[in-house]
């Protein structure tokens, strides 16, 4: 069967951050609209109405007020060039900490992960010397929920006062995820989940960090929104260097643990490798995150020679453990309304500053190069 080739749109954005949101917001309402209704369904699901939603992510425009005015003037834009309330959008920015931290710990929070449908993901690194082309690559096939597939996009953003970047993000969320900036800053991740998540109520969240780190001119400096500051919940970040490095940085409320490349390849999924983050609870809702990550190092680094772009594609593509592989279908036995899948997968050509991005699971979805120049 041939793949589809239904790129994810691509929005240029320019320097000012409340007119980047006003245009993001203007654009994708309906998808906006669309997340915002996906993430208040999840949340009742589990026992979060949506009054008590809407207020919490109120709290979280507070915190995030303090932490990055341009972040905040960005979500301000998206609010109002969507229709919704900037406590609408603060809750969508601060999803993934509402997912991961609201529902409590220990037995509770495994049964609540299950009902909101945990962060997959699967990722890797590749320095240049097992790269075909001699570029640093990252990639990663981003496992979430099915409602939210169609409704992201790439965010190209041409600046002057700060870094040009791409990234790919959902509908109504200012920080992108996977991306790569114009001096050569690049970035994927992993959900992470920890009996300790929590802690630390309101810090930084998630989507913020991501965003600063493509903020970043220099390496050293791409690596400080991570470790600035405590953290609410738990996250994994692979972030590398056009100049050939890379650091996988494992993080919990309080503590970190970094891993570097073995053979020029790191690769990671849902679980911590390392200790002292307190109880990993990821692998007690989806246990394919204990083969995910070693198979795919094993799929890249037995290819032999240099790995080409079809090299990683292919490894994307690998569905053992199906539905639950590196390449995640729905889970049929789920009810609908919780199956998750491989929203996206995207291959980061650090060196041509070049993502490669397949909208839905890469088995049925082409890949399309996304250039950080608009010009091509």
């Amino acid at each position: 069967m041939a793949p589809i080739q239904q790129q994810m749109p691509v929005l240029d954005v320019g320097e000012d951050p409340f007119e980047r949101g006003e245009t993001h917001g203007r654009v994708f309402a309906a998808s906006v609209a669309s997340n915002l209704e996906t993430y208040l369904r999840r949340f009742e699901a589990s026992g979060l109405d949506r009054d008590a939603a809407r207020a919490e992510g109120a709290r979280w425009l507070a915190a995030m007020q303090r932490q990055n005015a341009d972040y905040c003037a960005e979500m301000a834009g998206i609010a109002k060039g969507s229709g919704r309330s900037e406590a609408e959008i603060a809750l969508l920015n601060a999803r993934y900490e509402l997912a991961f931290t609201l529902f409590g710990k220990d037995a509770q929070a495994r049964e609540d992960l299950l009902s909101v449908g945990p962060d997959g993901c699967t990722t890797f690194g590749l320095l240049p010397e097992v790269t075909e082309n001699g570029h640093t690559w990252l990639g990663q096939n981003w496992d979430w929920l099915e409602g939210v597939h169609g409704h992201c996009l790439v965010l190209r953003a041409t600046r002057r006062h700060a870094p040009s970047f791409l990234c790919l993000t959902e509908a109504g969320i200012a920080g992108g995820k996977m991306g790569v900036n114009e001096c050569g800053v690049g970035l994927v991740e992993n959900g992470l989940a920890s009996s300790r998540d929590g802690a630390n109520p309101f810090q930084k969240p998630f989507h913020m960090r991501c965003r600063e780190v493509l903020d970043a001119e220099r390496f050293d400096d791409a690596l400080r929104p991570i470790l600035d500051t405590k953290r609410t919940c738990s996250a994994n970040f692979v972030v590398g260097h056009a100049d050939g490095e890379i650091i996988d940085i494992e993080t919990s409320p309080d503590h970190v643990t970094y891993l570097y490349p073995d053979g020029g390849i790191v690769t990671h999924s849902n679980h911590f490798v390392g200790t002292g983050h307190g109880e990993s609870q990821m692998e007690k809702v989806g246990p394919s995150t204990l083969f995910r990550a070693a198979r795919l190092k094993r799929l890249l680094a037995t290819k032999g020679g240099k790995l080409a772009p079809d090299d990683m594609q292919a490894a994307a593509r690998d569905t053992f453990g199906a539905p639950n592989g590196i390449c995640r279908s729905p889970d049929p036995r789920l009810p609908e309304a919780k199956r998750t899948m491989t929203a996206a997968s995207v291959l980061i050509d650090l060196g041509a500053r070049t993502m490669h991005v397949a909208n839905g699971p890469p088995t049925d979805f082409a890949y399309h190069p996304v250039p950080l120049d608009p010009r091509g």
